[in-house]
Formats: C-alpha cells, structure tokens, sequence
C-alpha cells in the first residue's frame, strides 16, 4: 500500500508462462496490450497510466515499434525499477526501442508537463484507487489525450449499488459499467466500444451469446468448450460477452 492505494500489481504473464503457468488472468493482460499495440499507428505517442512493471512495453516493441514516444507513470519506484529492467533488456536484446520516459508520479495529483498523447493506456490499476481518486485520475488522462486521441481503459465490472463487496482483496473501489461511462462522458471522452475481458461461468457466457448472436453461437462455443484449453477459451469468449464480463476494456475516444 502507498497512502490510499493498492500497489498490487497485474500478473506478470511473462514470467507465469515461463513457469508452465497459464492463467486467464495473464492471458487477460496479454489479450488486451495486444488489442493496445495492434491499434498503434506509426507516429503515435503512447502514454501509460499506472504502467507498473512495463508490461506493455514487450509487446508495444514488437507490434508497434515507431511509436515516437512512450511515457510510463506510476506512483512505486520499485516498479518503474523493474519496468526498467525490462526495457534494458529490450535494448540489449533487439538492439533498439523507441523513445521510452518512467516518471514517478502519483496520478490523481498534478502530472508533469507533457505534450498530448494520441493513445492513453489505463490498464487493471483503476481498481486501486478510492473513487474520487480515480475519478480524478481519469479526468488528467482525457486531459492528456489529443484530439482524436484513444483511451483504453480496463478494470473489473461491479455489479449493484454501492456499497458492494469487493471481488478481489486487493482491491480499493471496484466500478460499474454505468460509474465509468458516466465519469469519463463527463471528462469530455465519448466510448466507442466495451469488450469483456474475464468471463462469467459458461452457461451465463452461453446465455448471452444466444441473447447476442442466436442458438448457433452457443453451439459452437459449448462445442469449443470440449476442445479447447479454459483459459484461452475464456479469454476470448470475453470479448462477446461484455454485458455479464467480471472485467471490462472500454475504448474511449477524445472529439476531435
């Protein structure tokens, strides 16, 4: 804990697959720095909210390597020291890596000087935060995007009014669907797609496929079900199932 947070960090799939381990979970965080990465244009300076031990950066390296500018904020040192040892090994690896900043910064503070960023990264850290906390956080990272410029956000999805118990220990504040469009709508960001991240058990997965896409749909996921390993399947299924997903990825976008 630093003050009120969480410093509790995202799975470092990286080193879980390394182990033998495949947990969906990891295979989360990979799924959506990939959705991230994959939508990077050449030219585009990326901020990373909350970046913790540079996850992103591997991927970003390899999906999207002439990003001009890559900023990476988080409150621990101890994780921008790893986040560093990471993108030290990039370079002695490949030789290159774009232009790479950690700044050490508490994100529901005032932020640094920095230009205006054309993708914003906030990726499973909003949940470590008090709600006005990271509401705030949420209004200086629509402040930091340029216009037309692309937030992705994703945390868990909470379910009722507040107060509601947490799903994860080592949690703060877990939010609603309708408490995120809400704050982000009013930092001036408009959301243009919702992808579920972690799924619900099958048969809810099942239920809303066939609420989304018909009987077909749930046939061929009960038929993937038999086949294929959990933990990719469920990341994928995710995606379909937004409305019941435990974990959500919203794409928001500043007008331009």
């Amino acid at each position: 804990m630093i003050g009120p947070y969480s410093t509790n960090q995202m799975d470092d799939f990286y080193a879980a697959l390394y182990r033998g381990e495949a947990k969906a979970s990891g295979l989360m965080n990979l799924m959506q720095h990939l959705i991230v990465a994959e939508r990077c244009a050449p030219g585009v300076k990326v901020l990373d909210v909350c970046c913790g031990r540079g996850l992103a950066l591997p991927l970003l390296h390899r999906y999207a390597p002439q990003i001009e500018r890559y900023v990476g904020l988080d409150i621990s040192h101890a994780n921008l020291d790893e986040a560093r040892e990471r993108m030290t090994f990039l370079r002695e690896t490949y030789g290159e890596l774009f232009p790479v900043e950690l700044v050490e910064c508490d994100v529901a503070e005032l932020w640094p000087e920095l230009p205006a960023f054309d993708v914003a990264l906030y990726t499973s850290a909003l949940e470590h935060l008090p709600f006005e906390l990271g509401a705030r956080s949420l209004r200086r990272a629509a402040q930091a995007l340029a216009p037309g410029g692309l937030l992705f956000l994703s945390t868990p999805q909470a379910f009722g009014p507040p107060p509601r118990p947490l799903q994860y220990r080592v949690h703060v504040y877990e939010w609603s669907r309708e408490e995120v469009e809400q704050v982000v709508g009013d930092a001036g960001l408009v959301v243009e797609d919702v992808m579920g991240l972690l799924p619900p058990e099958p048969d809810v997965v099942a239920s809303e496929l066939i609420e989304r896409y018909g009987q077909g749909a749930a046939s061929w996921y009960r038929d993937l079900a038999e086949r294929t390993p959990r933990a990719l399947l469920d990341t994928i299924a995710a995606v379909s199932v937004p409305t019941s997903a435990t974990e959500l990825l919203y794409v928001c976008r500043r007008p331009a």
